[in-house]
């Protein structure tokens, strides 16, 4: 509102500055060479030089500057969030790592303490539940490896969606318009198998 006043008043100036006496339009058009090196035009073309740069530094300061803060700022969230969801993503596949590891270590334990005891059982005894705890260690360790390549596979499709639409959506904000889903893809795979 100040801003619209201000503007007011400049155009009101302006207005009696044009309209004092001794001002003649004839005189001006009627003077030889170029208007803009006569020395009596001076103060008018200063005025309307201030007039002009308030007004554009009022337009950038009020609708200028706090458009392109608004879009600079919404692409540092979104970016920001696409990249909070990769972290995510990558702890959950080291997370299912660590399981993977630890259900390793576990049933390489449990087969150890399984050979320990049938060994020091009788002979006969000793070659059939030597066979049932490893038909029974491999198929435990057969699982969870499974279950873990499973929640691995998963994880890793997960940012490779992730990444597919983060590349799309900063493609179009670039570019101005939606790349092709399958170009899309094959520069994601390709970016990602240059990584590995």
């Amino acid at each position: 509102m100040l801003a619209r006043l201000r503007l007011a008043s400049l155009s009101l100036a302006a207005l009696m500055l044009t309209s004092l006496p001794g001002v003649s339009w004839a005189e001006e058009e009627s003077q030889k060479g170029m208007p803009q090196l006569n020395p009596d035009s001076y103060v008018s073309q200063v005025f309307w030089l201030a007039v002009f740069f308030i007004l554009t530094l009022v337009f950038l300061r009020f609708v200028g500057i706090p458009r392109i803060r608004a879009v600079v700022d919404e692409r540092a969230r979104k970016i920001g969030g696409d990249i909070a969801s990769a972290e995510t993503l990558r702890t959950q596949a080291a997370e299912a790592e660590k399981k993977y590891d630890a259900t390793m270590a576990e049933a390489r334990g449990k087969a150890r303490q399984l050979l320990a005891e049938t060994h020091e059982r009788n002979t006969a005894t000793l070659a059939e539940e030597t066979r049932q705890a490893a038909a029974t260690t491999e198929r435990q360790v057969e699982q969870a490896i499974r279950g873990i390549e499973d929640a691995q596979e998963r994880a890793l499709k997960g940012i490779r969606d992730v990444a597919l639409g983060l590349a799309a959506e900063i493609t179009q904000k670039l570019a101005g318009h939606a790349p092709a889903a399958d170009r899309v893809a094959l520069a994601v795979d390709k970016a990602a198998g240059e990584i590995a």
